[in-house]
């Protein structure tokens, strides 16, 4: 006879969540599987679970009888869920009512934590949804605020910029017209004390226009650096001239140094670097009674095409502590017991610094002692050009056979100097002395002067002054000082702050000695005296073009052979045609080797050194007439 043990394997194999029992029409239990409950045989099913009592009689009439999630749990930390299922098996030969039974408390348990799971996320849901809707609405408070602070500040900013821009034009009426006043009308007393004063508060006043509209700039982001090439010798001399009244009147020194190895010809914006030292300077000024003020600047990192720059402004006035140190590129701030209202100033210079060195990619710290002073240092990244050879950019021999007197009481600094400027082409004379270089330049004409301004006896503008005074030839001499500090004086003539390099040294030389008598080849006069016919002028190039070659190869001839007299004839011969190509310099050798031949004993060496050269300045001005010759 099958058991219900066959028949539990017969339904659902050897599943242990699962127990059959096989009952009687009364629900007697006639035999169990045992697998779930420890259930008695001959016990009524219904006195084990009363909860069955209500389905006894249908059981009699109904086929299946499904009765799901039955809890039969006995407290709260139980977890007892079963499945009951009642039907009338026929296969058994007494048809019995089998019951199945199945403890779902595992799936049941799966479901509730499920359904808690769900019921913690749907809860962390909707505190995440309110956690957005808060950070949403702080944003758009911030927004409005943003915005607010926005219309504020550029509201603020159209302000200062109206306002400044009104009060500029007259207050620089008010300047200009009193400087005239001052400088033309030589007023006297009183009345000249009243100007003076004018003078004196208007330009306080421009200050302070100008602080404010740059610090607006400023804060606007309105300030856009521009790209442009510049030598910061050439900025530092402008620094020297613009302080030297104030420096004057307070008996102030103001230094500057370069590093040799910083690039002659940087990139950046020329303006907003100057108005860095300017306001750095200014406040150095300011607060400095006695002692001096340096600039200094040198090269922090170099690669490729880009420069890192470190500068110092250093001076020796007030100082401060490290609680002021702090707060000293705040707007307004004050410096001890030194307000800016006492010393003329807005407070803004240092804060308008700080920012600009930012927008160069660049940064600021300043170290100080009370009673000892103050030292800026800013760091500020560059392009430059690289550095070539002189032939390269600028015509080599432009210089060549110029006279140069080099004025100067060091040995060291006469010796570079004069290297340079024989690499130029200069023929150079060299003094010691102020006044025998006054005796030099009353016999001898000199293209360029080149002094120091710190000369023993008499001082180097001293020299010139009297040069001026007494030489013919002072409208024709270029005029240089070479000096390490411009000091307290006024000069009228260009500096080279020592070190310098031959870059400086050409780029200022180029500014300071007329074009014409640098240039290589020309067609300006061929064009004059042709009165711009072009035929003509053609001929006549075709002519040039072949006679000049010729010329020269005769002068290379005579010169070879030593004979004198036909090297004459032959020099004298080709001076016209250098004026007709419009070549000064080659004029200018031609003139000096004509000048050598007539001298006894000649110095051969240097007629051939001469030679050289102008075989080469030939070759250069034959391409160029080509060129011309083709236009």
């Amino acid at each position: 006879m099958l058991s219900i043990f066959d028949y539990k394997k017969l339904y659902l194999s050897e599943q242990s969540f699962y127990q059959f029992l096989k009952l009687d029409d009364d629900l007697i239990i006639l035999d169990s599987c045992q697998s779930i409950f420890e259930i008695p045989i001959g016990e009524s099913l219904i006195t084990i679970f009363p909860f069955l009592e209500s389905i006894s009689q249908a059981i009699q009439t109904e086929k299946t009888i499904f009765l799901p999630r039955i809890d039969i749990s006995e407290n709260e930390d139980e977890n007892k869920f079963f499945d009951f299922l009642l039907f009338r098996e026929e296969r058994f030969p007494d048809k019995p009512i089998i019951c199945i039974i199945k403890d779902v408390s595992r799936s049941e348990k799966s479901v509730l934590e499920m359904e808690q799971l769900a019921r913690l996320a749907m809860l962390e849901n909707e505190y995440l949804n309110l956690q957005n809707k808060n950070i949403q609405l702080e944003n758009i408070i911030l927004q409005m605020r943003n915005e607010e602070l926005r219309k504020s500040r550029d509201l603020k900013n159209l302000f200062f910029s109206k306002i400044s821009h009104e009060l500029r034009s007259p207050v620089n009426g008010i300047l200009g017209l009193s400087q005239i006043i001052l400088e033309q009308e030589n007023p006297t007393g009183e009345l000249k004390e009243y100007i003076e004063s004018i003078y004196t508060a208007s330009k306080h006043l421009r200050t302070i226009l100008d602080d404010i509209l740059d610090l607006s700039k400023l804060e606007s982001g309105s300030i856009r650096l521009q790209k442009q090439h510049f030598q910061l010798n050439t900025i530092f001399q402008h620094l020297q001239l613009n302080f030297l009244q104030i420096l004057e009147k307070k008996h102030l020194k103001l230094y500057f140094e370069i590093d040799e190895q910083i690039p002659h010809t940087l990139i950046g914006d020329e303006v907003r670097l100057t108005q860095i030292f300017y306001n750095l300077i200014s406040n150095a000024v300011k607060f400095t009674e006695q002692g001096q003020i340096s600039v200094k600047a040198t090269l922090e990192s170099l690669q490729a095409n880009q420069c890192k720059l470190k500068f110092e402004v250093a001076d020796t006035g007030v100082g401060m502590n490290e609680e002021e140190t702090k707060r000293i590129f705040d707007p307004y701030e004050q410096v001890g017991n030194l307000s800016y209202q006492e010393l003329g100033g807005t407070g803004l210079g240092l804060s308008v610094v700080k920012q600009l060195v930012e927008i160069f990619g660049g940064n600021i710290q300043v170290s100080s002692l009370k009673n000892v002073g103050t030292t800026f240092v800013f760091t500020i990244p560059f392009e430059f050009l690289p550095k070539q050879e002189i032939s390269e950019t600028h015509p080599k021999y432009q210089f060549f056979a110029l006279k140069a007197l080099l004025v100067d009481d060091s040995d060291i600094s006469r010796l570079y100097t004069q290297k340079l400027l024989k690499q130029l082409g200069f023929e150079v004379s060299v003094c010691s002395e102020s006044n025998k270089a006054l005796e030099m330049l009353k016999n001898q004409y000199y293209d360029l002067l080149i002094t120091d301004l710190q000369m023993p006896n008499l001082q180097g503008d001293e020299m010139v002054k009297i040069f001026e005074m007494n030489n013919p030839h002072k409208n024709k001499t270029a005029i240089l000082y070479a000096t390490g500090s411009l000091g307290l004086r006024k000069v009228n003539y260009p500096i080279l702050l020592k070190p310098f390099s031959q870059e400086q040294l050409l780029f200022i030389l180029e500014q300071v000695i007329p074009q014409e008598k640098r240039t290589l080849c020309s067609m300006n006069y061929l064009q004059k005296i042709t009165d711009g016919q072009k035929d003509f002028m053609q001929e006549m190039l075709d002519s040039l073009m072949i006679s000049i070659p010729e010329d020269i190869s005769k002068i290379g001839e005579f010169l070879n052979s030593r004979d004198q007299h036909n090297l004459h004839k032959a020099i004298h011969k080709l001076k016209p045609s250098t004026t007709l190509i419009g070549s000064e310099v080659l004029s200018r050798i031609a003139t000096e080797m004509e000048k050598m031949t007539l001298q006894a004993p000649t110095n051969w060496e240097k007629l051939q050194n001469y030679y050289e050269v102008m075989q080469k300045l030939v070759n250069s001005c034959s391409e160029n007439m080509k060129k011309l010759a083709e236009i």
